[in-house]
């Protein structure tokens, strides 16, 4: 009896476990902040550049690209992903709170109304993410 009761509370907990996915980057730690702020979080830039809109710096913890717009982060991408798979659940390994993309294709996934976000975009590599784009605030457009 012990056996079964201790199976039904592995099966009741399972969904909450899985629900629970381990923090990659905390997207509202960097939103807007400085690039010492972001250093801070994502330790020293391993190198940066001036970019079309600003100072873009890669940073070694999942081969973050952040780019700075009048001196606040403004563009984050995550280029290493690890092994997380390609579901909508996948949005709470940025420190936020899970909920359905408002674009969803087996190629990619967009969120536009997260709290201090325009919006953040997953790419697919089949079953897997291949990268996540976050936009903090719409860049102005090239002219």
């Amino acid at each position: 009896m012990r056996q079964f009761a201790t199976a039904v509370l592995i099966t009741l907990a399972s969904p909450a476990f899985a629900a629970e996915s381990p923090l990659l980057i905390d997207v509202p730690a960097l939103a807007h902040a400085s690039q010492a702020q972001v250093e801070q979080v994502l330790g020293k830039a391993e190198f940066c550049r001036k970019s079309r809109y600003g100072l873009s710096c890669r940073f070694a913890a999942h081969g973050v690209e952040v780019v700075f717009a009048n001196d606040k982060a403004e563009r984050i991408t995550v280029n290493d992903m690890g092994d997380t798979p390609y579901d909508k659940n996948a949005v709470s390994r940025f420190g936020l709170k899970a909920q359905e993309p408002d674009v969803a294709t087996d190629e990619m996934m967009r969120w536009e109304h997260l709290p201090g976000l325009a919006e953040l975009t997953l790419f697919a590599d089949k079953d897997k993410i291949d990268y996540g784009q976050i936009v903090v605030t719409p860049l102005p457009e090239r002219k």
